[in-house]
């Protein structure tokens, strides 16, 4: 809040005299009665024997600071601001076009009337000019002071209308890229405004983004289902189906329509590959990441050629187990306790790359998240501390190449601002130093006691990190895990003291083996099973022999072929050997015309 005079910032003074006056403000020319102003300034409960006094001072002093005003050679027009008594209480005497809310009341009501007549660009521009009024929240200073005035609910609700109606008339206009940014905006601070998501999903689609526009109606569905139970309105449904069916409507009535040589022909080719067993090297080879790297060569030689890949990977594999884990990190940062999910399946099905989205994902949200990462190295290299340690130096900003007097000045700096008590702390940088020692660790700790008071001070340091932030956990090969390690990530989960925890732990099936009471039992533990993707399965189901008595009079491929291809041009033509599993692709080219 802020009074201008003559274009000099005019003192305010101490909170309870700019609660006062923004309180009267809210309530301009009207007369508020003293038993509610001491209601608003203290709450019905907390008021003091000397709040009258207290009130009366602020009045008077808000009737110095309005006396000294006005007084300029160019003064605004209209009557000066005064403060009045009247009983049974006071009035604030003010010209309405003199204070920014009610201008924007007046300018947004104006907008209204031309975006209902039809005149959609004079509206944009008066909606526009009362936003532009915004310089942050309503009376901020006073909410960062703990004041909760239903007033103040009411007008920031009368902004996200306007901002609606805006966006009415931006997409009225055939501005619907421009205001994309905005929508998107809005839509992440409030997910379960109908209205306006409904408008991001609109521009999206007239931006030529159908995929998208239905990933967003999808959010918005699955938000409103996990907070209040209830299905989108009717209006939200109906866009849905208009863009499911390409509804001409939804396009913008002034676009210039496409000519039909616009459309082109091309050839579209789906690409399969496999993990020959000679390369496996047997059952404890890492095969994980094989899957990604051929994906990748795959997209490097479609786009040499000329092509584009449009469905890297298994567009499918992952999906609702993505939304499990977006859903389940929005529970806690909302209730503000631990939670620990395990990501079970075997190798290829996409453990790696689900928690490398989930990640992404996470990452890319705002609201002062912070994501960290750690692998189990496998049995036999590395340390069996490689993922606390991993997870450490992320938190501190540790990289591969720091020295060790740096490593350990930053994760002092870190462990003194979560733990104020020079002992604590020293005790905890002891025990955390000997973590960072990337290669010394496995050697000095040898004996399990030592180990478990480095894990029990690595636990403690992120317990009490995530008490100030929400920390997001991505584990991958727990599996690998020593049994120490395994039961700090299992207790941290299970901690008694709150903070929002979020731990999502990838394992191959020889964790159940190991704990076949995994989690069971536990309240903030959740376990997600991976299966090998659907359609690879099922064509597993036809043997090769069959396949090829399908192919009627054409030459089989040779057998050495490294990956599959079938090319559609009318038809079929599958390809021989065995049925191959793994990556999933699909490229198209201008070079081969041959559908239709």
């Amino acid at each position: 809040m802020q009074l201008v005079d003559d274009d000099r910032t005019v003192g305010l003074g101490g909170m309870k005299q700019r609660a006062t006056l923004g309180f009267l403000l809210l309530r301009a020319n009207q007369v508020v009665a003293t038993s509610q102003l001491l209601n608003v300034l203290w709450g019905v409960d907390g008021t003091p024997t000397t709040a009258r006094k207290i009130l009366q001072n602020a009045v008077h002093g808000l009737r110095g600071v309005l006396s000294s005003t006005g007084t300029a050679h160019d003064a605004v027009p209209g009557p000066t601001p005064a403060l009045l008594t009247q009983p049974p209480g006071y009035m604030m005497r003010v010209d309405p076009e003199q204070v920014d809310l009610y201008l924007f009341h007046q300018w947004a009501g104006q907008g209204r009337e031309q975006l209902a007549r039809g005149a959609a660009d004079t509206a944009s521009v008066l909606l526009s000019d009362a936003l532009a009024l915004w310089r942050g929240p309503v009376l901020a200073d006073l909410v960062e002071a703990g004041i909760r005035w239903p007033e103040l609910a009411a007008v920031q609700s009368a902004r996200l209308d306007v901002m609606e109606d805006y966006f009415d008339a931006q997409l009225a206009c055939g501005r619907h890229q421009a205001i994309l940014p905005e929508l998107e905006e809005m839509v992440r601070a409030d997910p379960l405004r109908e209205r306006c998501c409904g408008q991001l999903v609109l521009a999206l689609y007239r931006c030529g983004r159908q995929a998208d526009a239905l990933n967003a109606y999808s959010s918005v569905r699955a938000a409103l289902v996990e907070n209040l139970g209830l299905e989108p309105g009717r209006g939200l449904q109906q866009l849905q189906q208009a863009i499911l069916v390409q509804d001409p409507a939804l396009s913008f009535a002034g676009a210039e329509p496409r000519a039909e040589s616009d459309r082109r022909r091309m050839g579209v080719v789906s690409v399969r590959t496999r993990i020959a067993p000679s390369l496996t090297g047997g059952p404890g080879q890492e095969t994980d990441g094989r899957p990604d790297s051929t994906a990748q060569s795959a997209r490097e030689q479609a786009e040499r050629l000329g092509g584009t890949v449009t469905a890297p990977e298994d567009s499918e594999s992952g999906v609702y187990e993505l939304d499990i884990l977006r859903g389940l990190v929005k529970r806690t940062r909302h209730r503000g306790v631990p939670h620990l999910v395990t990501v079970l399946g075997q190798g290829g099905t996409g453990k790696s790359r689900l928690l490398r989205d989930f990640g992404r994902w996470a990452g890319a949200r705002p609201g002062g998240q912070r994501v960290l990462g750690g692998r189990v190295s496998p049995a036999g290299s590395g340390t069996p501390l490689a993922a606390p340690r991993q997870i450490l130096a992320d938190y501190c900003g540790v990289g591969p190449g720091t020295d060790e007097a740096t490593a350990r000045s930053v994760l002092a700096r870190a462990v003194q601002q979560l733990f104020p008590s020079e002992r604590t702390s020293e005790l905890l940088l002891s025990r955390l130093c000997r973590l960072l020692a990337a290669d010394s660790v496995g050697s000095r700790l040898a004996g399990e006691p030592p180990l478990a008071r480095v894990l029990g001070a690595w636990a403690q340091f992120i317990q009490e990190a995530a008490r100030h932030e929400l920390l997001v956990l991505c584990v991958d090969d727990l599996h690998r895990a020593d049994d120490l390690v395994l039961d700090t990530f299992e207790e941290i989960a299970e901690a008694s003291t709150p903070g929002a925890l979020f731990v999502v732990a990838a394992a191959g099936p020889e964790l159940l083996v190991r704990r076949p009471n995994w989690a069971g039992g536990k309240s903030h533990v959740t376990t997600v099973t991976l299966d090998p993707p659907g359609r690879v399965a099922r064509e597993q189901r036809l043997e090769p022999t069959r396949l090829e008595r399908l192919r009627v009079g054409r030459v089989p491929r040779p057998a050495a072929t490294a990956a599959a291809v079938q090319s559609f041009s009318g038809g079929t033509e599958p390809t021989t050997g065995p049925a191959p599993s793994g990556t999933w692709g699909a490229a198209h080219t201008d070079r081969a015309v041959t559908g239709r």
